[in-house]
């Protein structure tokens, strides 16, 4: 039987090593690739997925057993992006991933050149999509769209209604659509 998240992180709370490198290992990726969808660059999201979970260990007496675990972990991961783009503002710098095209980080294996190159364009469509939308909807949209959180989730993570998560998910999709018709027509 699966042991759950929340009582991973009480084990955690409790000082279990073993229930932190569980939480890690059922996470690791889905926080990894949301922070890369959000940042655009492969090495500060491991740093950022790193620092995630060093937080999680950091804050743990924090978390209260009421609270679903993957929200609090997500908001964890929200606001270490936040800051990360917060600071980018502050100290703007030119990144080596603006001259070197990196592949995707996850790849999968493709059956023709051809669906390479096709779902690598695709690929860059939409990451171009992504950060042309304001960032909190940028941020709501990668929650649900890629990792399926639910609407009541990403309120608990984002410390907002459910009213404003919904809304803010209508703005992005719509925002999306301008974008895509704008790009039909150009």
């Amino acid at each position: 039987m699966r042991v759950s998240d929340e009582e991973l992180m009480r084990r955690c709370c409790e000082g279990d090593t073993g229930a932190f490198e569980l939480l890690v290992m059922r996470y690791k990726d889905s926080i990894f690739n949301f922070t890369y969808r959000f940042l655009a660059d492969y090495h500060q999201a491991q740093d950022l997925t790193q620092e995630t979970f060093l937080r999680l260990l950091k804050n743990s007496e924090r978390y209260k057993s009421r609270d679903k675990f993957k929200p609090w972990l997500y908001k964890i991961a929200a606001n270490l992006c936040k800051n990360e783009i917060r600071n980018k503002k502050r100290h703007p710098k030119i990144s080596l991933d603006e001259y070197i095209k990196i592949e995707n980080p996850i790849a999968s294996s493709y059956s023709s050149p051809d669906e390479a190159y096709e779902r690598k364009e695709l690929s860059h469509l939409v990451k171009d999509i992504l950060a042309s939308i304001p960032e909190d909807q940028r941020m709501i949209i990668l929650m649900r769209e890629y990792q399926d959180l639910s609407y009541e989730e990403i309120s608990s993570a984002l410390g907002c209604s459910l009213g404003a998560v919904k809304s803010k998910i209508y703005r992005a999709r719509q925002n999306i659509k301008e974008i895509l018709i704008k790009q039909e027509i150009a």
